[in-house]
């Protein structure tokens, strides 16, 4: 009997050493006297049922229970769900239970938190616009009964709590808030959903002196704001053995008449989660943009009116780089146009001064033409008086035929220059082929590298009213331009057409270039080293000058090579205004 006596002693004294204190901290909503006494009886129970342990209740704050989860000064803990959320994201939680209703005979509904936004029965704020410039009451901007569902249901409603009224947060208890809102301090308070039923209950207050400023249809019978979101749950941190956290969840799901709570299975926090992200209080967004959001959402007109200023600036630059790329592109056309006219008249000046040298040679030329000519042919008098038949004779008459040459080209050079002969020059009677084929010898054409072969086609109908040596001038310049550019074919044609002699001259020597072909008579301009771009110039002067017409076209010749094609349109019939111009026979 003795060492029976002995053993029970024994292993009482080794279980008492296996036993330890466990705590449970609760979040003392109505202070830490109200929730000693509502949650003493789900602590009693458990150390009945769990002789071996012992537990104890620790009544918190919102922010001393996240201190006490920490520094691991509580090993389980009474909350509602937004805060387990908030702490499960920095510390691990083990969701064993959830509470179900204590305002239902039955306790089957498992959503009961909420916030009801309360105003005095005799306020004359009817609507939440009527909270404009007031004082309005909430436990700590982290509560989730006592100020977030509300803050929600208010920015439903239009209105930014953080600008349109003035917010006072209590701090536990929340019944500070009804005495607060009875007494006029306040002139409304968001209050947890069931607070005021449960004030009434204890005989604390008067619900008729209260109403609610927004109503929902409730599930439960308790005015209320907003949505119905999970009630509290009993949590297990991590560091409780896993056979204790089963035996603490076997006990409160098991109903006794020593456990007037009512638990059920773990609630789901995806409600609650949804409704801290849509608050920007989810712990999983990240703060700088979390701040940014908010404070976006309180200052949203002054960022529509920011954005808005932004795009009138943005519109009026596009609109003023527009005016001024158009400014630009007009600017830049008139200093084009200033530039042509610039080189036009540069040009005009010194084809003018061309002008004047030429009649200025011409004057200066013509004696000693004259002198020449007259000393040829009184040599040839002389000749032909002492011997008929004299050796020098035709050479005398070709220095004389030269001579007059000279001075029938210096007259197209007056011409070319504007100024009208004094007198009727005279004329010689000369077939195109023939004048062709002195052009050809007297060109060296059939010695020039790379040869060159003439084709001709030409009406021998054809009569042209033309100054002495105007052709010779004109078709020679036009030959020695193609056999510069390495012409190996020339074709020559002439005939009639409607009062028209119309003269083409096509080679094979590669033609022009598109930017040559846009002003081909432009003055000093040439691709020769020696040249001075004036060849083309005077033969289309000297042509006009006549009443005719010389354009210029790139063609493919009878060799299948591109060449330059050449197109004199000289009219059959003399201008009654070139009275200096007699008929010629060419």
């Amino acid at each position: 009997m003795y060492f029976r006596v002995l053993a029970i002693m024994l292993f009482g004294c080794i279980s008492a050493a296996h036993a330890r204190d466990w705590t449970i901290g609760v979040l003392a909503l109505r202070g830490d006297a109200q929730a000693q006494t509502h949650w003493q009886p789900l602590v009693d129970n458990l150390n009945q049922q769990l002789p071996e342990q012992y537990f104890q209740l620790l009544p918190l704050d919102l922010h001393a229970m996240k201190s006490a989860v920490a520094q691991n000064r509580i090993d389980f803990l009474l909350t509602n769900p937004a805060q387990y959320v908030q702490i499960d994201s920095h510390f691990p939680l083990r969701w064993l239970v959830s509470l179900r209703s204590s305002h239902e005979p039955d306790g089957t509904s498992r959503n009961i938190i909420g916030s009801v936004i309360l105003v005095r029965a005799d306020s004359d704020i009817h609507s939440p616009q009527g909270l404009m410039g007031k004082r309005v009451g909430a436990v700590s901007p982290e509560a989730f009964g006592g100020y977030l569902l509300g803050y929600k249901a208010l920015r439903d409603a239009g209105l930014q709590p953080e600008q349109d009224f003035k917010l006072h947060f209590s701090g536990f208890p929340v019944d500070a808030l009804i005495y607060l809102l009875r007494d006029r301090a306040i002139s409304a308070a968001i209050v947890p959903t069931c607070l005021l039923e449960d004030m009434q209950a204890e005989g604390l207050i008067h619900a008729r002196d209260f109403r609610p400023l927004l109503a929902k249809p409730p599930t439960i019978p308790c005015l209320t704001s907003t949505e119905l979101y999970p009630n509290w749950s009993f949590a297990a941190l991590s560091h409780v053995p896993d056979e204790l956290a089963d035996n603490v969840t076997r006990i409160l799901l098991s109903p006794s008449d020593n456990q007037p709570l009512l638990w059920g299975a773990p609630s789901s926090t995806s409600q609650v989660e949804t409704l801290l992200r849509s608050v920007n209080q989810h712990p999983q967004q990240p703060y700088f943009w979390q701040q940014i959001a908010d404070w976006a959402q309180q200052h949203r007109l002054l960022i529509a009116a920011i954005a808005l200023i932004l795009l009138l600036l943005g519109a009026n630059h596009i609109w003023v780089a527009f005016l001024v790329r158009r400014r630009s592109r007009q600017l830049e056309q008139l200093h084009q146009q200033l530039r042509a006219k610039e080189n036009a008249l540069e040009q005009a000046q010194r084809l003018s001064i061309l002008g004047e040298m030429a009649s200025g040679f011409a004057h200066e030329l013509n004696q000693p033409l004259s002198a020449i000519q007259h000393y040829a042919d009184g040599c040839a008098i002389r000749l032909q008086r002492e011997q008929a038949d004299h050796a020098l004779l035709p050479i005398l008459a070709q220095i004389s035929q030269q001579a007059q040459r000279g001075a029938d080209t210096i007259a197209n050079l007056r011409l070319w220059a504007g100024k009208s002969p004094a007198h009727e020059r005279a004329t010689i009677s000369q077939p195109l082929h023939e004048l062709l084929k002195h052009l050809w010898q007297l060109l060296g054409a059939e010695q020039h590298q790379p040869p060159c072969q003439l084709h001709t086609e030409i009406d021998p109908q054809i009569v042209l009213h033309l100054p002495p040596t105007l052709p010779d001038q004109v078709l020679s310049n036009l030959i020695t331009n193609s056999l510069q550019a390495g012409a190996r074919q020339l074709w020559f044609s002439a005939h009639q057409q409607a009062g028209w002699a119309i003269l083409t001259l096509q080679d094979d020597a590669g033609g022009l270039t598109p930017e040559q072909l846009s002003q081909p008579f432009a003055p000093f301009r040439s691709t020769k080293s020696e040249g001075l771009g004036l060849g083309l110039v005077i033969c289309q002067r000297l042509i006009t000058s006549q009443g005719g017409n010389l354009t210029l076209r790139n063609e493919i010749a009878a060799t299948g090579n591109r060449g330059l094609c050449v197109t004199l349109m000289l009219p059959l019939t003399p201008s009654k205004e070139l009275t200096f111009v007699t008929d010629s026979s060419t």
